[in-house]
Parts: C-alpha cells; structure tokens; sequence
C-alpha cells in the first residue's frame, strides 16, 4: 500500500486492481485504504485475474518470504496470478523489505510450504455438518476442506525484486541474502562432546 501512495504522490496517474484475496479477503481491506487515500481502485475477484490481466501494466505484490534461490513464498493464489502475468507478459514485481530474506531454498526441510489454516474460514460448519458423517464403514469424513495459507512462486515468474536497497533480479538474491546473513548463522553446528 505504501508502495502505491508513494507513487501517487509523484503525480503518477494509475489504476489499480486488487484481487479480493479470498477466503481471508484482505485485498477488501486493501481496496478501502487505497480508496481513502484517493487512488482508484477495482476489487475483482480471485477467479477473474486471468481474464482482467491482459489490461494490466504491472503486477505488484508483497512476499510473506523471499528463498535464497529468488523464490517467493506469498499468500495461496500468488502462483496462478505469476502464471497469468507470465502469460501475458506482464512484468511480475515483488515487493519484499530485507527483513522478509530467507537463507533457505524451498527443497530444505525446514521450510513450510503447506501450512493449513482452519477450516472454518472457508464454510460454515453448520451447513455442512451433515457431510461430515463419520459413521460411514471407511469411518472417515465424506467431506475433507483444504485451506492452504502459502503459495511457492519459482524465481523465472518474477521479473524484479524491491527491496529497501533498491530492485534486485532474482538471480541475485542469493548473493542479497549473503550480505545479510554469515553462514554460521544459518546452520547451527552442535559440538559433540567428548
């Protein structure tokens, strides 16, 4: 957001289209700060990024994590808007403080691509609490929600990295990373005991 106001207030004449961010619809919330700080603004829904990014210039979005190999890790739904954006050849930028740099690549173990977030937030138990029938002979429930918290973006969707230094290819994210954490740091040796 405080990307978009900086802009405005250099007399930057824009458009900007929020997707609703469903099934936690920050991009609502998103929308009605724009809105209140004077930028125009269309909220689509998720679904609709494809067929309205053919009249985009620019894709814009935060990262929760940017990986050592320039792979983003961002809110579920960031790799279908990267597709569509590469698509259409639209340039992909992530906005990313140096905070948000992470040591790690996606294939370390410790790193959490698929966190669930509860259920509730996508149906209302009431409505369907009669699919949820565990005296079926499986004695499993018929219905099973998902609701993933995390998308993993791969590096060659995103065309330029900002940070607090300045914008950065993704291929140079690694040697960014490298400024900012020593090895030791990352791997955490335990002395054996003799």
């Amino acid at each position: 957001m405080e990307f978009l106001c900086a802009a405005k207030e250099k007399k930057r004449s824009f458009r900007v289209f929020v997707a609703e961010g469903a099934p936690r619809y920050q991009g609502h919330a998103l929308a009605k700060e724009l809105v209140a700080r004077g930028l125009q603004t269309t909220v689509i829904t998720d679904s609709a990024v494809f067929a309205i990014i053919s009249r985009v210039n620019m894709v814009v979005v935060g990262a929760h994590t940017v990986m050592a190999n320039g792979g983003v890790i961002a809110p579920v739904g960031m790799n279908m808007v990267a597709l569509a954006a590469q698509r259409h050849a639209v340039p992909f930028v992530v906005l990313a403080g140096t905070h948000k740099l992470c040591p790690l690549y996606p294939h370390n173990p410790e790193v959490l691509l698929n966190e669930l977030k509860s259920p509730a937030e996508l149906l209302d138990f009431g409505e369907f609490s009669d699919c949820l029938d565990f005296g079926s002979s499986s004695g499993s429930p018929l219905l099973h929600v998902v609701n993933p918290a995390f998308d993993y973006v791969p590096p060659n969707l995103v065309s330029l990295f900002i940070t607090d230094t300045g914008g950065h290819n993704a291929s140079f994210m690694y040697r960014l990373i490298a400024d900012y954490y020593s090895a030791d740091d990352i791997v955490v040796k335990q002395k054996s005991i003799s």
